[in-house]
């Protein structure tokens, strides 16, 4: 073949010769640019796009002639010369080594991305890039609300016990008295002879007090009691282990089981225990009475007196065997049945006694009027 054909077809002989354009006035095309392959994940371009530059050449199928094959573009190749891939395009590499390791592990870390939340799973579009922003930024507030809680944490042990194991002592507050009412002042003890200011003088006051629905003996006595009837109007019941403080001289008595109280004890004798009893004893007529007296020790004596009045007037007398002026309660006349508790404070020197007088003053006029009597007990 002659050398301006094979300058015309652009057949390679050795080496490729530029074709000469069949026309003398027509311009020579650049050449192309070398192609690249598909990129990754964090190319520029999204899969699937139409760049002529990113798009791989197509390939003919080869001819089934036995003839030397020839490239789309016209050439051809001669036989005995050396063979040159078809597609000279895929040997186009990168111009450096760091760039095609770059390329090698872009994929892998595009993954790893995707994985923590730094890039969204799929091309990077704008809602993609924002998703990932706001997980970072999700990211970012919870680590802050972490380290906010570790420091309250640490600032609230902070304030425990120091190094020193020493215990943190809280500061005093100010004490504010409370305006608590004062208690009711115990009754007043009058003294009725001797030095008001001698502490060992003799002493006597008389108050009533409400009479209680179940009245215990042994409660109440822890010197001594004594309690009348229950077994007939001469029958009396004792404290077991009293100290005989008690004196009661006795005389004619009738029984009641009238009293509005229920007498109980569990240390008497001859009955040693009993749950409550209304019995009592009485005596009828104006001028009637009961009379006891106390043994004095030099010491502060509390005595409880439980009596009655049935349709009479009644008069309370207490006194020192020692002298001084009696304590007087006096009950005016009524139809009805009442009864009461006085409370008797005393002291009396040693062989001295306190004296009780309950007397009848006038009668309503039935049959059972007058005073009665049912129990005692000394503390």
């Amino acid at each position: 073949m002659a050398e301006d054909e094979l300058t015309q077809t652009g057949i390679r002989v050795g080496r490729w010769l530029p074709a000469v354009p069949a026309e003398p006035g027509r311009e020579p095309q650049p050449p192309a640019a070398p192609r690249r392959l598909p990129a990754g994940p964090d190319d520029g371009a999204a899969p699937g796009s139409a760049d002529p530059d990113r798009a791989a050449p197509a390939t003919d199928p080869p001819s089934a002639s036995t003839g030397p094959s020839v490239p789309a573009d016209g050439s051809a190749e001669l036989p005995g010369a050396p063979s040159v891939d078809p597609d000279p395009a895929r040997h186009s590499a990168r111009e450096s080594v760091a760039e095609r390791l770059a390329e090698l592990v872009r994929p892998a870390a595009a993954k790893v991305r995707v994985a923590v939340g730094a890039a969204p799973d799929g091309p990077a579009t704008r809602v993609g890039v924002a998703r990932a922003r706001r997980r970072r930024r999700r990211a970012v507030l919870g680590a802050a609300a972490v380290a906010a809680l570790a420091l309250a944490a640490l600032a609230y042990v902070g304030r425990g016990p120091r190094a020193d194991d020493e215990p943190t002592v809280a500061a005093a507050l100010p004490t504010v008295a409370a305006s608590v009412p004062a208690p009711a002042p115990p009754p007043t003890v009058v003294p009725v002879t001797g030095n008001p200011a001698f502490p060992g003088g003799p002493l006597l006051s008389v108050d009533q007090q409400h009479v209680p629905a179940l009245v215990d003996l042994t409660a109440l006595g822890g010197r001594d009691w004594i309690h009348w009837g229950g077994l007939g109007g001469g029958s009396v019941q004792r404290k077991q282990t009293g100290t005989g403080e008690i004196v009661d001289p006795g005389g004619a008595r009738l029984e009641h089981a009238a009293s509005v109280s229920a007498f109980a004890w569990a240390d008497g004798t001859p009955v040693a225990r009993q749950e409550g009893t209304r019995y009592g004893v009485f005596q009828r007529g104006a001028g009637k009475a009961f009379s006891l007296s106390v043994a004095g020790s030099g010491d502060l004596r509390t005595v409880r007196l439980f009596v009655g009045a049935f349709g009479a007037g009644a008069r309370l007398d207490v006194r020192l065997s020692s002298g001084g002026d009696p304590a007087v309660r006096e009950v005016a006349l009524a139809a009805d049945d009442r009864f009461y508790e006085y409370v008797i404070h005393f002291r009396a020197a040693r062989g001295a006694k306190l004296l009780i007088t309950w007397r009848a003053l006038t009668v309503v006029g039935g049959a059972n009027d007058g005073v009665a009597m049912e129990a005692l007990a000394v503390s």
